[in-house]
């Protein structure tokens, strides 16, 4: 066997790749989401779910507009290829000129949609849960491959992944639903993941598409992650069959725990009512991840509850200034 042979056959320590490809730089929950109490296991299934307010300053006034902000500041990393970022960061270096990094920002902006009802916020939280939260890295920028900014792109709201230390590869499919209504949030949101992850392999599943696009576009600073990766998503190789898919939902949807501006002055009140909440959400997600048959699957279920999701995607819209 000469050394090339020995080269390619080495194992590949997908695990160890790809944690180093994951972005930080501060965490959503650090300041922006307060967590309600541990995360929760949902019994006979392998959900998990973390739930999430939204912070009261000194004043009583809700804290949904730093949160649109922070998010609105991640949108390069959300929507733009990361070689195109590299590439803007490198000219930094070179030229001492922002200017590429100017151009990317607009150009993020410009993906996000200008509809009242867009659910756009909702996937760029998900996104601030996986890679700093969860610590996932994300596969593709499906943002960037939209052909109108007038529609939402088809498929998944995110796919992120994760090496496991016995060389497999976990994928995360996301979802998000930013509605008034909990139920219905849990319901499209489940419903909306569940293809993902019982369809089985093959070119008519509802992955496919997405699947497509990750062996075209995915794109990583390191050559070795992107044909790494590639290997588990190619169905004639053997790293397909350690393949797991597993998903991140995430709701958003009204409280009125909150009150008005200046009158949330007791935030350990606020909190104590939002937590007894929890067990009734629970028991919706419970009650719809066996409906949708997917209670084998590994889901990390994030709840948001917001005075209203209207004033948030309102807010978040107007940033980017649609």
């Amino acid at each position: 066997m000469n050394e090339e042979t020995e080269i390619d056959e080495a194992p590949l320590d997908v695990a160890s790749l790809l944690s180093g490809t994951i972005r930080t730089g501060g965490k959503v929950t650090d300041v922006h989401l307060k967590e309600l109490g541990i995360a929760t296991e949902v019994e006979d299934t392998r959900t998990r779910v973390h739930c999430y307010r939204l912070p009261i300053d000194a004043n009583g006034r809700v804290r949904y507009k730093p949160l649109a902000e922070f998010l609105r500041e991640r949108i390069v990393d959300y929507a733009i290829p990361r070689k195109r970022i590299d590439d803007a960061k490198r000219h930094l270096v070179e030229t001492g000129s922002t200017a590429l990094l100017s151009k990317l920002e607009r150009e993020a902006k410009s993906l996000f949609t200008s509809l009242s009802k867009s659910g756009e916020g909702g996937e760029l939280l998900v996104f601030a849960f996986a890679e700093a939260v969860f610590g996932l890295t994300q596969v593709i920028c499906k943002m960037s491959l939209k052909t109108s900014t007038e529609m939402h792109y088809h498929g998944a709201d995110g796919v992120y992944a994760e090496g496991t230390d016995d060389g497999g590869l976990n994928v995360y499919w996301g979802e998000s639903k930013l509605y008034g209504n909990p139920s219905d949030a849990v319901r499209d949101c489940l419903g909306s993941l569940a293809p993902f992850l019982i369809d089985p392999d093959g070119s008519d599943s509802a992955r496919s598409q997405d699947v497509f696009l990750i062996n075209e576009f995915a794109s990583f600073d390191d050559p070795k992650v992107t044909e790494g990766l590639k290997r588990y998503f190619d169905l004639d190789d053997t790293k397909s069959l350690s393949l797991k898919h597993c998903g991140i939902a995430l709701v958003g949807f009204d409280s009125p725990s909150y009150r008005l501006d200046g009158e949330n002055t007791d935030e350990a009140k606020l909190e104590a009512e939002l937590k007894q909440q929890i067990p009734g959400w629970v028991k919706q997600i419970k009650n719809r991840v066996g409906q949708e048959k997917v209670s084998s699957y590994e889901i990390n279920f994030v709840c948001v509850p917001m005075r209203t999701v209207e004033e948030f995607r309102d807010y978040f819209l107007s940033l980017l200034e649609h």
